[in-house]
């Protein structure tokens, strides 16, 4: 069998890096280069572009809102997931009145409420009537994360998300922390994706970038607050997976 001078080449650089102890770290910055390369052109699309992503079809076809998967489904049914969320971040904040941005059927806005909290949400979807549940349709509005439909007199505890920031334009996070301000929250809890590459994730940043990014918007991760494992892989973002995990932020 025939190995090219490429192969062999690669080997080589390969075993150098292992034995100097750099292998991982090489990985790591070709990851990184890989999510900056992907994240740049993201920016190029036009809000027209972005809206047109979150129509019905989005949600229906990502499980939102449902309440029965399919045999070949990797996840739990969305109300089951939205309720472990909940109650996963209530034991660590007990909270009276929060906001859900990006909330879509509303699935965690009802699981929520469901907790004797006062849950509200919004979303972008253009066709939000399409897919927000009939249970919370009062408690759902229109809006997005650069231009959120709520102010400081609705006196909300906390904002929380899940797999939304990410979804924001990089050259839209500064308005989207400016909105944070705005409303007057004085805790936030995110579940942020730092490295999916998926046509509906627009930045991706490891979190010490969007700890810098908080910091000067008044926001400290509470670093020593952190969501039990609930040992179920079916469950995302409370399996102790250090790149998809709830994060507690706190406005000094």
């Amino acid at each position: 069998k025939m190995i090219s001078s490429d192969s062999v080449a690669r080997r080589i650089v390969r075993g150098l890096l292992d034995r100097l102890g750099l292998l991982e770290v090489t990985r790591r910055v070709r990851q990184r280069a890989r999510l900056e390369l992907y994240t740049l052109p993201q920016n190029r699309l036009s809000a027209a572009d972005v809206e047109k992503i979150y129509g019905s079809e989005y949600h229906a076809k990502a499980g939102y809102g449902a309440t029965i998967v399919g045999p070949d489904s990797g996840w739990e049914p969305d109300d089951v997931i939205k309720d472990a969320h909940a109650s996963a971040i209530l034991e660590i904040w007990p909270l009276n009145k929060v906001l859900i941005g990006g909330c879509s059927s509303g699935m965690t806005v009802l699981a929520v409420r469901r907790k004797s909290v006062d849950a509200w949400g919004f979303e972008i979807a253009p066709d939000l009537d399409k897919i927000v549940l009939p249970q919370v349709r009062d408690y759902v509005r229109r809006g997005s994360m650069t231009s959120i439909p709520f102010d400081e007199t609705d006196e909300f505890e906390a904002l929380i998300t899940t797999d939304v920031l990410e979804h924001v334009q990089l050259n839209n996070i500064d308005k989207m922390l400016s909105e944070f301000r705005r409303i007057g929250v004085r805790k936030m809890v995110h579940l942020i994706n730092h490295t999916r590459m998926s046509p509906d994730h627009m930045t991706l940043k490891p979190l010490g970038w969007w700890e810098r990014k908080m910091e000067k918007y008044g926001f400290l991760r509470r670093k020593d607050l952190r969501t039990r494992n609930w040992n179920n892989p079916r469950i995302y973002g409370l399996n102790d997976d250090p790149e998809h995990t709830y994060t507690f932020w706190e406005r000094r």
